[in-house]
């Protein structure tokens, strides 16, 4: 069956034969690093400080790595990274920041 498309019934010997191959066009090739780009522009709107939102997504990286349970819905083929960038997005997952202490204030 396949073999009637690709090859033509008269090939003439004069002219050069170009065959042509079936393709499947239907499936959809969705990269996986312009979805995790996407969020990571979506959370840096959450968290503004890129050095800040990086600490974050990293700890909490961490925690998904060693068995605490995602705040949001996952799929088995989410990384841990988009986990951890989706809960940003949702407000799942805040932060806090701590008062420096000074040495020089005798602490």
């Amino acid at each position: 069956m396949l073999a009637s498309k690709i090859i033509p019934p008269v090939i003439p010997e004069s002219s050069p034969t170009i065959l042509q191959f079936p393709a499947d066009t239907t499936r959809a090739v969705r990269s996986l690093r312009n979805m995790t780009s996407q969020l990571l522009q979506e959370a840096a709107q959450v968290i503004p400080n890129q050095q800040l939102l990086i600490n974050v997504v990293s700890r909490r990286v961490r925690q998904l790595g060693l068995g605490h349970r995602p705040l949001v819905e996952a799929t088995p083929r989410s990384s841990l990274t988009d986990i951890a960038l989706r809960e940003i997005i949702d407000g799942k997952l805040t932060f806090e920041l701590t008062p420096e202490t000074n040495p020089a204030d005798g602490a």
